[in-house]
């Protein structure tokens, strides 16, 4: 792999392909709990696994994913914050799009 291309790996510039990464990286189990959450769930996932994100794809820092998050949710403005929130309900969206995932007691 080249260097530009780890690069690109490791700090994808949109929320499409931040979601692509995502969802490769994520059990079974882990994108069927996600589906199912509601908001107020998703925005408490988020306090950490938000962290997670903001680390992982180095918000603030990657400027190309900052303007895509902030297009994607049509702002003006973005906090790292509120990028990695899109970028989790994005990857919501896309999963409950694919096809429904129910937990299986």
């Amino acid at each position: 792999m080249t260097p530009v291309n780890y690069f690109l790996d490791k700090f994808p510039p949109t929320v499409e392909k931040a979601v692509d990464k995502l969802a490769v990286d994520m059990t079974f189990a882990d994108r069927t709990r996600l589906a199912n959450m509601n908001e107020a769930a998703l925005i408490r996932f988020h306090h950490s696994y938000g962290i997670f994100l903001r680390s992982e794809f180095r918000l603030p820092g990657n400027d190309p994913l900052m303007k895509s998050c902030m297009s994607t949710a049509t702002l003006k403005t973005i906090t790292p914050e509120q990028a990695s929130f899109v970028i989790l309900k994005q990857l919501q969206k896309r999963l409950l799009a694919g096809h429904t995932l129910k937990i299986i007691k």
